[in-house]
């Protein structure tokens, strides 16, 4: 059940600690910033969504290009975009404004020294086509960003497998799927800031998880969740949770979710419905997103612990 891992600490924590659960297990470090979890967090890596509009009659030709960009299935470079860039996923939205979504993951230690990383990240959107045009501005903020120390080193999960999958050779790997969940004006949007604000204190090694680290991590391996980020969108019409999922299957997710009484799990399906507009969208599978997975791409040395950052 996608967004139910770390995903859930961010509607637990960021919906449900949105709502203030979770985060009163929180509590200031003492001492050393460093931690000593086996799993890599926000802390650790940086994730970035960047939009580009499309135009609606060039979908095709936009779809052959990103074909074309992937044509060789083991140099992920072309669509990780940068130096130091471990994951990276092109989404097709083909709605009423289409547009192209490059989500891309990059360690925190590539992403130090740049007095810009949202700028940096936008000039390096890995296809250049005449269809497509600068997206809106958005202000974007990562909440949460979580892997599994188990998650594979291929683009289809198999050992020894392609770096770098498109269109239909995508239906024998890992299943990966970016959801946009619309959060109920007012209150919602008020603690979805302060979520953030307490995010960036987590990344920043001022502030370190309790429990629900534990909790989230357990959820994250029983439902073999590869990697997770949940990035704030304030729009011009509202603030959106974009939750980016790499599982083996997602099916699977949702069976361990619903399978369990980890308290993460429990508490954020009491919370979605409070401060989501639509929580079917999450809590039901299959998601029905509308989005088009075009291609996917991984590092064959991209970090599963945090020591590998």
């Amino acid at each position: 059940m996608a967004f139910r891992s770390w995903g859930r600490r961010s509607l637990v924590l960021g919906t449900a600690a949105i709502a203030g659960l979770g985060y009163a297990q929180y509590r200031r470090r003492r001492g050393s910033t460093a931690s000593d979890s086996r799993y890599i967090t926000e802390r650790h890596a940086s994730a970035f969504l960047v939009r580009r509009r499309v135009g609606g009659e060039r979908l095709e030709s936009v779809r052959e290009a990103v074909s074309e960009l992937c044509a060789d299935p083991d140099n992920p470079q072309p669509l990780l975009g940068l130096e130091g860039a471990t994951t990276a996923t092109l989404f097709l939205d083909t709605g009423d404004e289409p547009a192209l979504i490059w989500y891309v993951e990059v360690p925190r230690s590539a992403t130090a020294g740049w007095d810009d990383p949202e700028s940096r990240i936008e000039a390096a959107f890995p296809l250049e086509h005449d269809a497509i045009a600068d997206g809106d501005a958005i202000d974007r903020e990562l909440l949460v960003h979580a892997v599994n120390p188990n998650r594979p080193r291929t683009a289809t999960g198999t050992d020894n497998g392609p770096l770098v999958v498109s269109g239909t050779e995508r239906e024998d790997g890992v299943d990966v799927d970016l959801v946009q969940l619309h959060l109920k004006p007012g209150l919602a949007e008020r603690l979805a800031d302060r979520f953030a604000g307490l995010s960036q204190r987590v990344a920043a090694g001022e502030l370190e998880l309790g429990p629900i680290e534990r909790w989230s991590g357990a959820m994250l391996e029983a439902e073999n969740m590869f990697t997770e980020s949940i990035v704030l969108e304030r729009r011009p019409d509202g603030y959106v949770l974009c939750g980016y999922m790499e599982t083996a299957e997602m099916a699977g997710v949702y069976d361990a979710y619903y399978d369990t009484w980890n308290p993460v799990a429990r508490a954020s399906e009491l919370v979605l419905g409070r401060v989501l507009e639509d929580p079917e969208a999450i809590l039901k599978y299959p998601l029905g997103t509308g989005l088009e997975v075009l291609a996917h791409a991984v590092d064959p040395d991209r970090p599963r612990r945090p020591e590998e950052c």
